[in-house]
């Protein structure tokens, strides 16, 4: 239908929303239009959703805002993910939004996740040391999770981060 419109198109060679966040950065188009958000974790600015709804009633969402007012960057909402499950991994049991953001605020940054890992670790086998555990977040996070993670659970999830986070997504990885 689209080549007899004359409208061009790109079959994408795996994850639709990831070719088209590609292409959004190598400046081929200015948006991505679907109603999965998890568009935004693979690089995409600008998102409209409900195109193609009933209520004719479309929604651009801008990365940029949701950093602006809610302090949420791409890196953060990649982490989210992990935490909280995505369509490609199943997330934390027993975490959610809340837990979540406060996870990221008490151990923040690219290695935040793994300096939650090597913290959680300590706790769990009992090495850890008051000074470890000294912060509010830390306390409640402890007497609440002491025995619903795992650590190999959070070796999966990290394995994931470590290759996944850390790699900036090219065109390469798309083809």
């Amino acid at each position: 239908m689209l080549r007899l419109f004359g409208i061009p198109y790109v079959t994408a060679p795996m994850e639709a929303e990831a070719q088209c966040a590609e292409l959004v950065t190598l400046g081929l188009v200015d948006g991505v239009i679907t109603d999965d958000s998890d568009v935004f974790l693979f690089g995409a600015q600008r998102v409209y959703k409900n195109m193609f709804n009933q209520s004719k009633t479309v929604e651009c969402f801008l990365l940029s805002d949701l950093t602006r007012e809610l302090g949420v960057d791409r890196d953060t909402l990649i982490q989210l993910a992990y935490l909280l499950g995505s369509d490609y991994t199943e997330g934390l049991p027993g975490v959610g939004p809340v837990v979540a953001m406060e996870l990221l605020k008490e151990f923040p940054g690219h290695g935040g996740l793994h300096k939650f890992k090597d913290w959680w670790t300590k706790v769990q086998s009992g090495k850890d040391k008051e000074d470890d555990n000294k912060s509010k977040f830390r306390k409640q996070f402890v007497s609440g999770y002491l025995y619903c993670l795992n650590e190999e659970y959070l070796i999966i999830v990290l394995v994931l981060v470590e290759e996944e986070i850390q790699k900036p997504l090219s065109s390469k990885r798309l083809a």
